[in-house]
């Protein structure tokens, strides 16, 4: 008895044994309540006042069932986050890039700030807020996507916009519209949208292709005699085939990917002189800042600036 009465009871960490059973559609998680409550202040106000029972109420071994109108799959990640600490862990530990964003979108429901958090940087890396970082993601991400498929920036652009993280968007978008407006349109997850998000994609789509003649804009810039050129009659002559070859305007739909280091050696085997080929780079390399700079107005976003406050802000919360 002398050793018991020495023993402090740490009340942070002494949890109620009480269970709740959880139901998403017909998928259930039977899960400690206290520490849901600890976690979630929505999770603490549904559990401090629960509704009295009832004949029609649903039980499973005994517990009543908590019906949460989510799907199951984001349920399970979302609960596995908060009750297993290897699951979901901190960049750069790497991440499937839906668990990621069904985490988002329940953490922000029901109130988890850490996970919220936690989601954000898992996926601001993917979804950049600049153009250097842009470059660097494929090899610079937890998540494990480089480009977004049209099915996950099709899941993304709903939910970042339902969670208020705005900075996720103009990438998101940009990997959208680089398909075809009738893909678009019939895509299944289209209808869901809603007239808003239609019209900023459709406005934005045409606006990502009108960009790319400004891509190609160092082909048609002039030789002059008595300038940097070294042979302006041959760099002339090799901008102009090389403006007009079909494969140039193939990928329209990709004005931050056109023209790669590749394309910049077989022009210089073809004969384009050196300092050309500096002066060029540094033109292209202007219009791909252009477009990057007009990509959020382009699907009626606010401009990077704001955005970059926006998270700021939200990585910010503790």
């Amino acid at each position: 008895m002398a050793a018991n009465a020495s023993i402090q009871k740490s009340e942070a960490l002494w949890f109620s044994p009480e269970v709740v059973i959880l139901r998403a559609d017909t998928r259930v998680f039977r899960v400690f309540a206290a520490i849901l409550k600890a976690q979630s202040s929505v999770f603490a106000d549904m559990f401090t006042f629960p509704q009295p029972p009832s004949a029609d109420m649903e039980s499973i071994d005994g517990f009543p069932v908590v019906e949460l109108h989510d799907k199951p799959e984001d349920v399970e990640v979302f609960l596995k986050a908060i009750f297993d600490s290897s699951f979901f862990a901190p960049p750069w530990a790497e991440i499937e890039y839906d668990h990621a964003l069904g985490i988002l979108r329940l953490a922000h429901k029901y109130d988890v700030p850490f996970l919220r958090r936690r989601a954000l940087e898992h996926l601001n890396p993917a979804l950049p807020t600049n153009l250097t970082a842009y470059n660097d993601r494929k090899g610079n991400n937890t998540v494990s996507f480089a480009a977004l498929r049209v099915s996950r920036a099709l899941a993304t652009i709903p939910i970042a916009t339902e969670v208020g993280a705005l900075w996720l968007l103009p990438v998101a978008y940009y990997d959208l519209c680089k398909q075809s407006a009738e893909q678009l349109i019939f895509d299944a997850s289209w209808k869901d949208f809603g007239e808003k998000v239609q019209r900023a994609c459709l406005i934005g789509h045409a606006a990502q292709r009108n960009h790319l003649h400004k891509i190609y804009r160092f082909l048609s810039v002039v030789k002059k005699t008595g300038g940097s050129c070294a042979n302006p009659t041959k760099c002339n002559a090799l901008c102009q085939r090389m403006s007009l070859h079909p494969s140039l305007w193939t990928h329209n739909a990709y004005p931050l990917e056109v023209w790669s280091e590749d394309e910049w050696r077989r022009a210089a085997d073809h004969g384009m002189c050196n300092n050309c080929v500096v002066e060029s780079k540094a033109f292209h390399a202007a219009a791909r800042q252009e477009f990057w700079d007009q990509l959020p107005q382009m699907f009626s976003l606010p401009g990077w600036a704001e955005l970059e406050e926006m998270k700021r802000v939200a990585l910010s919360v503790p």
